[in-house]
């Protein structure tokens, strides 16, 4: 019989790297075991475990490994790892036959510490400098192909974007009038960019009609303002531990987005959607995604006093447009099939 392959996937999550990492790495580690592998994550510290286990299902449940690291200096974390990755039966699950890190904070040594010890993988958005990996993983649009000369294989390109399983195959519904918009914000939304925008669009004439429902994580920073909110206008709709963010998504005509993961998600579900960004590694992907993908881009949400009323702007200009909604819908979906996180599985699987 042959042998089940287990992979160790690093990562970390918390209000100050949001919930990004773990999610793309959980949709990994489910194709994996779509695949027939077996997962197990190691972690830097308890607040990590406590977000990645607060993902997991009855059904779907994975092992951690807490390193006791500081996440922000992974070679603390190296004396975990090497355990880990040199045990001869690292229970449950047996040796693991690579390691998948996805940390914005890795450095060339502590990757070169841990290439002697295991076949390694790195997800990277951040060109911090030539990865000396076995496998590099980036899907934006058009990285530099030339740029990481150190890795053994390179995953590169939009197709490689790691979505859950539901965002596979969708097919794009596009309904008029406009009723019902979704608001992504991110994980914790400091600048109460949902509740500026709800507010903005439940007063509006224009938007008389609208339903307005916003993604609320568990690390939200204005939950109580939002609530309050919702509490005095029926048509606020507030959704957090959403299992099915795919059918969430297909029900709304309209969205706005941070350029995160989330916008990854809209495009392969189709559905017209406006980006804003709020920390400097999406700043790339708002770029990118409106040069490939059509996807309009309101501003930075650090520099651009008015972007509330850009964000407005945009999305009363899509609803008055059938044609331009459309035409945004198939862009998008043309950019992302919502397939990337099985093409990355069985690539780690054969490592």
């Amino acid at each position: 019989m042959k042998e089940k392959k287990t992979i160790l996937i690093y990562a970390d999550g918390n209000p100050d790297i949001a919930t990004g990492h773990l999610m793309r790495c959980l949709s990994i580690a489910h194709a994996i075991k779509s695949l027939g592998g077996e997962v197990q994550f190691a972690v830097s510290d308890e607040a990590s475990e406590g977000l990645l286990s607060s993902f997991f299902t009855q059904e779907s449940r994975f092992a951690i490994h807490i390193l006791h690291a500081d996440y922000r200096k992974p070679e603390t974390g190296l004396p975990g790892l090497k355990r880990l990755l040199t045990e001869e039966d690292s229970s449950p699950g047996g040796n693991f036959s690579c390691l998948l890190i996805d940390s914005y904070f890795v450095t060339q040594p502590f990757l070169e510490a841990l290439r002697p010890l295991t076949r390694t993988a790195l997800l990277d958005d951040l060109y911090a400098f030539d990865y000396p990996a076995d496998l590099v993983i980036n899907y934006d649009f058009a990285p530099p192909e030339d740029f990481y000369s150190k890795a053994g294989m390179t995953l590169l390109g939009s197709a490689y974007t790691p979505l859950r399983a539901q965002f596979s195959g969708l097919i794009p519904a596009l309904r008029s009038p406009v009723r019902d918009i979704l608001l992504s914000t991110g994980g914790t939304d400091a600048e109460n960019v949902a509740g500026k925008l709800a507010e903005a669009l439940l007063t509006a004439p224009e938007s008389a009609s609208f339903r307005i429902h916003v993604l609320v994580g568990a690390m939200y920073a204005h939950r109580a303002k939002l609530e309050a909110l919702a509490q005095t206008q029926p048509r606020l709709l507030l959704h957090e531990r959403v299992t099915d963010m795919a059918a969430l998504m297909c029900a709304c005509d309209l969205a706005v987005s941070a350029a995160g993961t989330t916008l990854y998600e809209l495009c392969a579900a189709g559905v017209p959607s406006v980006s804003f960004t709020m920390a400097d590694n999406q700043l790339a992907v708002a770029r990118d995604m409106e040069r490939f993908a059509g996807v309009p881009y309101a501003g930075d949400v650090r520099s651009t006093p008015v972007l509330t009323d850009r964000l407005a702007s945009l999305l009363f200009s899509l609803a008055r447009e059938p044609e331009k909604r459309k035409a945004l819908s198939r862009s998008m979906h043309a950019a992302v099939d919502g397939k990337g996180a099985q093409r990355i599985a069985r690539r780690l699987l054969t490592l």
